[in-house]
């Protein structure tokens, strides 16, 4: 019987095919790192938030070559981690769950800002083993990295499963938080640009607002007077030719009309744009208004300044002359008060503004609820105008029981 004759390998070959390994893996790193040039070029043309998410999950699983991958994206207010984009692995069904942003090796990533490789799940503690029973994958190896801009964590990437059935290595690590960096800083500018386009709506929004309002202004006030004033015109020519003695009556009654609408017409332009609160600030400003409030229409409005004439900062001066006028016309329009009553305060280094009115009252809630329903934005102007003022807005109103606008707000001369 022959012997198998047994042909080791001599030094040098096995230093070729030790060079021939390592020349494979550099070229399926550079395949790698152009996969990743041209994913993330590809994403600084997407300023549409969920396209954006789409792609930058599916270059994620592509560069990884994985079978399955999740972007989760972290709701603040909620302080949870939300899938908001899932390859694979449970799909559409598995899309919009939540979990804690503390919960998993996902909260793990993203509390600690750092990536993490588990080559097998099943023998991690973190791992949530519910989520892949429910949506029917059998998740097998992970790498997790975190989405940071300026050093705030805003979500984590996860691929799962090579194709190749290998396990995650430090150059996929690398590569995905590579990746990850580049589709965080997409992610926030796409939020910035939804947020431009949505700042852009409101303001045109809100320009359209004022814009029937000055026209309704201008038809039921200075615009029937001028009417009233051509017909007292035309009726005074016939009483000058019958009965010229009723002239000076017909002409005092005709400037009464037309100091009316003159009246009008100024306190429309006082609203628009009140020079006084440039000049001399918002006490004498709110006393100037009020006072052409009374003079432009019977209402009952008082004002209380309690000695004050502080100057403030001109943006908190006029965000807090706005939302005075704000309440004043809802109390007047909406809300048919009778009377209403501005209060200002000065104490211990804050102050104190309230617009109170006995109206009818409205429920707070139901109104804030429907804005999108809605063609008045009048409270959410108020609140943001708070924001601008650095001032603490509360607003309680009651049906049948009135409403009460509080402004608090630190005093800061300027």
């Amino acid at each position: 019987m022959a012997k198998a004759i047994r042909i080791s390998k001599t030094p040098t070959q096995k230093s070729f095919l030790d060079l021939q390994t390592r020349v494979a893996q550099l070229q399926e790193r550079v395949t790698a790192l152009y996969a990743l040039q041209e994913g993330a070029r590809s994403l600084t043309s997407e300023l549409v938030l969920d396209q954006l998410l789409a792609k930058i999950m599916q270059n994620a699983v592509n560069v990884m070559r994985a079978s399955a991958g999740s972007l989760l994206l972290h709701d603040a207010p909620t302080d949870e981690l939300v899938f908001s984009v899932v390859q694979g692995g449970g799909g559409e069904a598995l899309k919009n769950t939540r979990i804690s942003s503390r919960q998993g090796i996902a909260g793990a990533v993203f509390t600690s800002r750092q990536p993490t490789i588990v080559q097998d799940v099943q023998t991690d503690k973190r791992f949530l083993r519910g989520i892949d029973s429910k949506y029917g994958f059998q998740t097998t190896s992970m790498i997790a990295v975190p989405m940071v801009v300026q050093n705030n964590p805003i979500g984590v990437i996860e691929v799962m499963n090579k194709e190749s059935g290998e396990g995650f290595n430090a150059d996929d690590q690398d590569l995905l938080l590579a990746f990850a960096a580049q589709s965080a800083i997409a992610i926030q500018n796409a939020r910035l640009y939804q947020q431009v386009v949505a700042d852009r709506d409101r303001i045109l929004s809100i320009e359209e607002q004022v814009r029937r309002g000055l026209a309704r202004d201008l038809h039921d006030g200075p615009s029937q007077l001028i009417a009233a004033i051509i017909m007292e015109f035309r009726f005074l020519r016939e009483v000058i030719a019958r009965k010229p003695e009723r002239v000076p009556e017909e002409l005092n009654h005709l400037e009464e009309l037309a100091t009316h609408a003159l009246n009008q017409v100024r306190t429309m332009v006082f609203d628009l744009r009140p020079l006084i609160l440039e000049t001399q600030g918002l006490a004498p400003a709110l006393e100037l208004y009020v006072q052409k409030q009374r003079d432009a229409e019977k209402f009952n409005l008082q004002l209380d300044t309690d000695g004050f004439t502080t100057r403030l900062a001109p943006p908190s001066e006029g965000a807090i002359f706005s939302i005075v006028q704000e309440a004043v016309n809802n109390a007047r329009k909406h809300a048919e008060a009778k009377n209403v009553w501005i209060v200002t305060q000065e104490k211990n280094g804050f102050l104190t503004i309230t617009v109170q009115d006995d109206g009818r009252g409205f429920d707070l809630a139901s109104v804030e609820g429907n804005y999108s329903e809605r063609g008045s934005l009048g409270l959410l102007n108020m609140k943001e105008r708070g924001e601008i003022a650095k001032a603490k807005l509360t607003i309680t109103s009651h049906v049948g029981k009135g409403t009460l606008v509080s402004l608090v707000l630190p005093i800061e001369e300027k």
